[in-house]
């Protein structure tokens, strides 16, 4: 736990911002909001009116998700089990431990566990996050991640195509135009598609705009090679 001195006025002011954000706040809105406080802060939240209550659990589960981001592939920290042995576990165990002390109440493992609380707050902040991961994933692993995340491609499709065209989450212009080409440069390099290229009828324009993606990626800094790559997009995704 950062080592911070907590002040009523902090708290009563952040109170204050997260209720002015409501309880429906993406993760993007409440990172922006609770940039530069403690969990103990957003935690004491809580204890000011039950008006705040909703928002404070959802600002709560927001910090557990900057601390500890999203994974398509791992075990997330909103996926674990009281009692459970896992590394995810031990690794939020003070920072649990923390939370539960500034809570002080008999319902705790509720307030961290329950239907619509804290862990389901930061699952439902991820969705997006662990959507975009499992979308610059090889095609032949989304699949799996899919079910493992318990989630399903139309999910993403609604996402990136509202009905009116327009992403439904803005995403920096930058990190947008890596994932993307990223996509399509680890498709055109594909050693499986590789035998699809070369017979197919537009096999000098599909080479051509190979060109022009290793280019695109160069001019903003992505690194070619594959493995590189994929954590690069991953770790803008997680943004």
């Amino acid at each position: 736990m950062e080592n911070q001195t907590v002040t009523i006025e902090r708290v009563l002011n952040l109170a204050e911002q997260l209720g002015s954000i409501g309880k429906d706040a993406n993760q993007t809105q409440i990172q922006e909001v609770i940039s530069g406080h403690s969990l103990i802060e957003i935690a004491a939240v809580n204890t000011h009116g039950e008006n705040i209550i909703g928002s404070s659990e959802r600002a709560v589960a927001a910090w557990f998700n900057e601390y500890y981001p999203p994974s398509a592939t791992e075990l997330n920290w909103f996926e674990t089990k009281n009692g459970d042995k896992t590394d995810m576990s031990k690794k939020i165990a003070g920072d649990k431990k923390d939370l539960y002390q500034t809570w002080n109440s008999s319902n705790n493992s509720t307030k961290w566990g329950g239907v619509g609380r804290v862990q389901d707050q930061g699952r439902a902040l991820a969705k997006p996050i662990l959507l975009e991961l499992i979308a610059a994933m090889p095609e032949d692993e989304r699949e799996a991640a899919y079910l493992d995340n318990n989630l399903s491609p139309v999910e993403q499709q609604d996402k990136t195509d509202s009905g009116s065209g327009k992403p439904s989450r803005t995403r920096d212009l930058y990190e947008r135009n890596v994932i993307e080409l990223g996509k399509l440069y680890r498709a055109l390099n594909s050693a499986e598609n590789d035998p699809v290229i070369k017979a197919h009828a537009k096999k000098k324009e599909l080479e051509a705009v190979l060109l022009h993606v290793t280019n695109g990626l160069k001019a903003l800094g992505a690194p070619l090679e594959d493995s590189d790559l994929k954590k690069f997009m991953e770790s803008l995704a997680k943004r």
